[in-house]
């Protein structure tokens, strides 16, 4: 019986002292959809939030569309907290904000008048080139002769872009915001 007990404590010591993370894991289309549905599962409440802020019903639905956004970014960084795991993460979100921007933008050329929308197009074309150059100097600027180099680097080259695009979208959507709560 006492080997058996010391058998036992050894067995314990050595798994749960030993024991270690496994790690970052994956994001399965599987994992991706859990992640999902438990950010929907908060959207109710912000929801109800929101709608005592007096806010138009186009920022409410602004605002649970960059919630959720933030939410699966850092959900995803949560489960893959790998370097390559986070970047992915933070493609992911400046894909979203781009959707986004995209979907305020035709709002907002839509409320305009012709002459006005010309302005916006030109507008949003000089900024696609900017962020176009932008992103030939980050890529410049993150390279090892002047950054020094390491893994570190493509996150800081992909956040910088992902920061273009997220400013870009809530900018398009503050114009057209402002527009609509006029109205």
């Amino acid at each position: 019986m006492k080997r058996l007990l010391l058998l036992l404590s050894l067995f314990c010591v050595a798994h749960f002292s030993f024991a270690q993370d496994s790690g970052p894991k994956e994001i399965t289309p599987q994992v991706l959809q859990k992640l999902k549905a438990d950010i929907e599962k908060q959207i109710p409440a912000f929801k109800q939030k929101l709608s005592r802020e007096n806010l138009t019903a186009d920022r409410i639905e602004f605002s649970l569309d960059t919630f959720r956004i933030e939410q699966l970014v850092s959900k995803r960084m949560d489960v893959d907290y790998s370097t390559a795991g986070m970047n992915m993460a933070v493609e992911e979100q400046t894909a979203s904000y781009d959707k986004l921007m995209n979907k305020y933008y035709n709002k907002l050329l839509k409320t305009l008048k012709p002459e006005d929308q010309k302005v916006l197009v030109s507008a949003q074309r000089a900024w696609l080139a900017y962020r176009d150059a932008e992103l030939k100097l980050i890529g410049t600027m993150t390279k090892e002769e002047y950054s020094g180099g390491g893994s570190i680097q493509s996150s800081i080259a992909i956040g910088s872009y992902s920061e273009l695009v997220v400013k870009r979208a809530i900018e398009i959507f503050n114009y057209y915001d402002g527009i609509i709560k006029d109205k």
